[in-house]
C-alpha cells in the first residue's frame, strides 16, 4: 500500500491511487456520481456501464460502443479507444482499474466473491495479453474500496468454494468467534500475481466500504443502498 489521495470537485468527493497517476481515473464514493465525470472534462456520454451480473465474462471494446448489443451483461471490460470511460458501480465489491500504457489499454473490473471464485481478475489480464498483446509486467493494477476481511463474514459453502481452486485459504479466510471471514483484495493480488502482474504494480485502497459510512455506500451493511462510481480512461 503507498496510500492514496482524496480530491474534490464542487460537492463531489473521489480518490486516486499513485499507481494510476498517468492515466485518467477515479474511485468514486457516496459524495457523487456520473458527476465524477465533470472533475475530468468528460460527458456522461463518454460513461461505459454494464448490468454486471456477478460473473466472469469479459467485453472487449474495440467498435463504437453505439454498435454494441445492450444490455451489456458483463463484470469486467477491455478498451484501446481513447473517448470511452470505462465504468464500474460498486457498494461493497472492489473496483478494480488497470492499465497497459505501452499498449495503450484500459480495463475495469466488478470483482465479489463470485467473480473472483471464477477468477475474472486474472481472466481479464490473459484477455489483456491476448487480444491487445499486453504483458502483465507492463499492467499496472489499483485496486479501490470494498468490504475488508474485518467485515464481510461468509458462509462454509464460500469457504469450500475457494479452498479447491487455492489448496490453502489461509492466506485470505480468517476465522474469529467461530465464524469466517473473506478477505476479497488478498484473493485478487493472488489472481494477478498467477497471471504474471508483479506485486509492485498493484496497489491496494486500504478503505472497507461497510465501515466507512461517511465515505461509502455498503449493501452488506445498510441492505439496499446506492453505489459508487469508478472510471478509467485513456483520453
Amino acid at each position: 500500500m503507498k496510500g492514496f489521495e482524496v480530491k474534490k470537485h464542487k460537492e463531489t468527493v473521489f480518490l486516486q491511487l499513485p499507481i494510476l497517476k498517468g492515466v485518467k481515473h477515479a474511485f468514486g464514493t457516496r459524495q457523487g456520481g456520473e458527476e465524477i465525470l465533470e472533475a475530468f472534462g468528460l460527458s456522461p456520454g463518454q460513461l461505459l456501464t454494464f448490468k454486471q451480473v456477478h460473473g466472469a465474462d469479459v467485453l472487449i471494446l474495440r467498435e463504437d460502443p453505439k454498435t454494441l448489443n445492450y444490455p451489456l451483461l458483463y463484470d469486467a471490460a477491455i478498451t484501446d479507444r481513447e473517448e470511452v470511460a470505462l465504468g464500474v458501480w460498486t457498494a461493497d465489491c472492489l473496483p478494480i482499474l488497470m492499465w497497459d500504457k505501452s499498449k495503450g489499454v484500459v480495463a475495469t473490473v466488478h470483482a465479489g466473491w463470485r467473480g473472483l471464485r471464477y477468477e475474472i481478475a486474472q481472466r481479464t489480464i490473459l484477455r489483456m495479453k491476448e487480444t491487445f498483446g499486453s504483458s502483465p509486467k507492463e499492467i499496472l493494477v489499483g485496486i479501490g474500496p470494498g468490504i475488508g476481511p474485518c467485515c464481510y463474514e461468509i458462509g462454509t459453502e464460500v469457504v469450500d468454494l475457494f479452498r479447491s481452486p487455492y489448496g490453502s485459504h489461509r492466506s485470505f479466510i480468517y476465522n474469529r468467534g467461530g465464524r469466517s471471514y473473506l478477505d476479497l483484495c488478498s484473493v485478487t493480488q493472488l489472481q494477478l500475481l498467477k497471471a504474471g502482474v508483479p506485486s509492485e504494480n498493484m496497489e491496494v485502497m486500504p478503505l472497507c466500504t461497510a465501515c466507512r459510512k461517511d465515505l461509502f455506500f455498503s449493501y452488506r451493511r445498510d441492505g439496499e443502498s446506492g453505489r459508487q462510481l469508478s472510471f478509467i480512461i485513456l483520453g
